[in-house]
């Protein structure tokens, strides 16, 4: 597996959804690669896959491994999964419903969003499959990530299709600050943005 490049003492990582943003994104050859979903589908080269989405076309992805790409996914237990696939306990949860229906907020709490990255081993806090990669990143040791093509936003896939509410992401993603460098290099707000360049030079 591919060692990580580090800025400074912190080891860096990318994570690549398939936000409009991302097209044309050519993955450097020094630092890992994390592909969310559809992502895999089209990037030159990723180190991993990961997944929240037990949907089928996930799970023909997860059945059809790349040479070289390892492979997790964060699932209910009672969904099968081929042997070479790294499995990780996926921690959801609902609190009170938010009084403001359609808030970031509320979709927070509908998809049963967890905030902060779980710190403890073999789980992986749940809310959409970009901010899972963040808490496989973590326990992979990476601690200077750079998100691209995660835009929280309803547009077409690069891939085709379209996500679901993802106005909860700033939210998410926001609330692991204190835990690990985390810069949108894409659309989303709510943590720092940057350039890819900027970030990797």
């Amino acid at each position: 597996m591919l060692s990580p490049r580090k800025s400074g003492k912190r080891p860096r990582a990318i994570i690549v959804a398939s936000g409009p943003s991302a097209k044309g994104f050519i993955p450097p050859d020094d630092i890992p690669i994390i592909a969310v979903n559809g992502a895999i589908d089209w990037l030159s080269r990723s180190d991993y896959f990961f997944t929240l989405d037990p949907s089928p076309v996930n799970l023909k992805r997860l059945s059809k491994p790349k040479a070289g790409v390892h492979y997790a996914a964060a699932v209910e237990s009672d969904i099968a999964l081929p042997e070479h696939v790294q499995r990780y306990e996926r921690i959801s949860k609902r609190g009170p419903e938010p009084a403001r229906k359609g808030s970031p907020r509320w979709w927070l709490w509908r998809w049963s969003a967890v905030t902060r990255l779980s710190e403890t081993p073999g789980t992986i806090h749940s809310g959409n499959s970009a901010w899972g990669a963040l808490g496989l990143a973590w326990h992979l040791g990476f601690r200077d990530v750079a998100l691209v093509g995660v835009d929280a936003s309803r547009s077409i896939r690069i891939e085709g299709g379209r996500s679901k509410n993802l106005s909860h992401l700033p939210l998410l993603f926001a609330s692991a600050k204190e835990q690990i460098d985390v810069v949108s290099c894409g659309l989303m707000r709510g943590v720092p943005q940057m350039t890819f360049k900027e970030w990797y030079d």
